[in-house]
């Protein structure tokens, strides 16, 4: 592996990493939340979780459009920051420009012979978007109007769990598709914070071929 291909690769575990520290601080803080549920630090706790949150979203947007620039070598910018605007971007040059969650069977046809499988489509934007936006509202203290009519964002634990659980089934294992599929990132973690994330490079000789409405919708939203 030449120097080039090293660094690029160094890249990818970056946002791998910062992704499981992420997922790590937020399970962390609900397993806290949900033992005193209606504690006085109760919203403040649910404030940390849904910014993390928000920065899972704009850390898989970001892994993506760095992957695509280095990787693939697409004519895209290298300047937007905000969800929205990078995946137009990437929507132009890849049909699905976010990761694939998938299972990563290890020596399944001898050693060193590994085998990968889409467990879902990759993630919907529509997705990202809303949990970007619901945390958002989280974030934000409510306007006067908003107090006097009782009309405050609602949360729920539960919801922030699921989402919390679905970040970390990406972050534990997906495959990034880079134009053409000629080129796949593939991320391996195993779901402890000691333990830093993996991540390898398939090379195809062509373009393949993957039909992705024989899987389901990736389930994030609830």
């Amino acid at each position: 592996m030449g120097g080039d291909e090293q660094k690029i690769r160094s890249n990818y575990v970056a946002i791998a990493s910062v992704m499981a520290m992420r997922v790590h601080v937020a399970e962390d803080t609900i397993a806290t939340l949900k033992k005193q549920p209606n504690g006085p630090y109760a919203l403040a706790a649910c404030e940390v979780i849904a910014l993390q949150l928000r920065l899972l979203c704009e850390t898989l947007m970001l892994g993506s459009t760095m992957a695509h620039l280095a990787e693939a070598g697409m004519a895209i910018s290298d300047k937007k920051w905000r969800p929205k605007d990078a995946f137009l971007e990437l929507s132009q040059v890849n049909e699905h420009p976010l990761p694939m969650p998938i299972e990563i069977q290890l020596n399944k046809h001898g050693q060193g012979k590994h085998h990968i499988a889409p467990i879902s489509q990759p993630v919907e934007f529509s997705v990202l978007a809303k949990v970007y936006g619901t945390c958002g509202d989280l974030l934000h203290v409510p306007t006067a109007k908003q107090v006097f009519t009782s009309k405050l964002p609602a949360f729920g634990i539960g919801v922030l769990e699921a989402w919390i659980n679905g970040f970390k089934r990406i972050a534990m294992a997906h495959a990034l598709m880079l134009p053409k599929r000629e080129i796949i990132l593939v991320v391996s973690w195993s779901g402890k914070i000691e333990e830093k994330p993996e991540v390898f490079r398939l090379d195809a000789a062509g373009e393949s071929t993957m039909n992705m409405d024989n899987y389901p919708p990736f389930e994030l939203l609830q």
